[in-house]
């Protein structure tokens, strides 16, 4: 099993990154990491990094300097709760400017071996007919294969939205699911961040 044989100084690396995440909302450094452990080198850090991530324990974003985040096997090896990003709020109704911020919460129970999951505050009712409604919280997964039905969040522009991804006669959109509200165009500026998982409300 991954994660086993984990080295007491790798735990209180795990430990170190739940506790900035719990109380600041995002990763140390490499620099606060150092300072931490007294390594005298950003390679020392790098290197307990890599052995946690191919022990399953974490996952690295390579494109964010603070991009480290805890994997299921990683909170079951220092005994944490599983923490999952609240990241602000999204439109279900025209598309409007998102709220991103830096609070992490506890997993909702039954959801603790979800991966790339985030909570997202609804604002508006475009979407009241299958039940999600002004003021909800929903749980959102990444995904990398998006099929016609699915209810996505989609970036437009610097813009969200969670709308019923259609594809029909050719054409792609986004679909509100209320009568009262408009279809939305796909275009090469829309981007899907995630599907729907479940209403949290």
């Amino acid at each position: 099993m991954e994660g086993e044989n984990i080295t007491k100084r790798q735990k209180e690396i795990l430990e170190f990154l739940y506790q900035s995440i719990r109380e600041n909302g995002f990763p140390p450094t490499l620099e606060e990491f150092n300072q931490q452990f007294g390594f005298r080198s950003n390679q020392a850090i790098i290197d307990h990094l890599a052995a946690l991530e191919k022990k399953k324990l974490i996952k690295r974003d390579g494109g964010s300097a603070r991009g480290i985040f805890i994997r299921p096997l990683g909170y079951e090896a220092i005994k944490k709760e599983p923490l999952i990003r609240n990241v602000g709020v999204s439109a279900a109704g025209p598309a409007i400017q998102a709220i991103e911020q830096n609070e992490w919460l506890s997993m909702p129970s039954g959801f603790k071996k979800y991966e790339d999951v985030f909570i997202v505050e609804i604002s508006g009712n475009s979407m009241v007919e299958i039940g999600i409604y002004d003021g909800d919280h929903v749980l959102i997964k990444k995904a990398n294969e998006y099929k016609n039905g699915d209810i996505v969040l989609a970036r437009i522009g610097d813009e969200v939205t969670l709308k019923t991804f259609t594809h029909k006669d050719g054409r792609a959109y986004l679909k509100p699911e209320n009568p009262a509200c408009r279809d939305i165009a796909i275009t090469h500026d829309t981007y899907f961040l995630g599907k729907f998982i479940k209403n949290l409300s």
